[in-house]
């Protein structure tokens, strides 16, 4: 899946909830959502960002999301800024790796021939433990991306976050 596609289905899925909440789209690359803070003297962002590494037929991809309270709009660049991860709680940490083991179920191991099977040892243990189902829960530290191999694991991952948005806005907005 291109990260073109990725953000489609997310705008489809995010979209309706987002402008109900004030929000618009930015102008990036990435897909973003932008409105004046609570104070109206800053510009509140959430924006879905895939993995530089690209998409794998063999591991899929991931994305993530983040916040961000800055002076003018656009991803990336604000004083203030935390990944969705670090505001779930735990019960939702331990959704989070459910559903990762769903799309780590779905992966297919690459034939003999892939280039992975010959890479140096460090990489190639690297790409195969993407193979591997999550057993210990995720700490709160952790920098968690969404995997997913096909838009059924994107359309997951918004139905998972779309109930959390308005909290997560609202508890991010809150911390110092």
């Amino acid at each position: 899946m291109k990260s073109a596609d990725v953000y489609k289905t997310l705008r489809t899925a995010i979209g309706a909830w987002a402008k109900s909440a004030g929000f618009k789209r930015g102008r990036s690359g990435m897909l973003a959502f932008e409105r004046a803070s609570s104070d109206g003297k800053e510009v509140l962002t959430f924006w879905f960002q895939c993995s530089q590494d690209g998409w794998d037929r063999f591991t899929g991809s991931q994305f993530t999301v983040e916040f961000q309270i800055a002076p003018e709009p656009g991803p990336g660049h604000g004083p203030k800024r935390e990944r969705f991860f670090r505001l779930l709680t735990p019960d939702e940490r331990e959704r989070v790796r459910l559903l990762q083991n769903r799309v780590i179920e779905k992966l297919e191991q690459p034939p003999p021939e892939h280039w992975a099977h010959t890479a140096d040892p460090g990489l190639k243990s690297f790409y195969f433990a993407g193979f591997t189902p999550l057993t210990e829960p995720y700490s709160p530290s952790q920098d968690v991306w969404l995997r997913y191999v096909e838009e059924a694991d994107v359309r997951q991952w918004a139905d998972f976050l779309l109930p959390l948005l308005p909290r997560l806005i609202e508890d991010f907005s809150k911390q110092e």
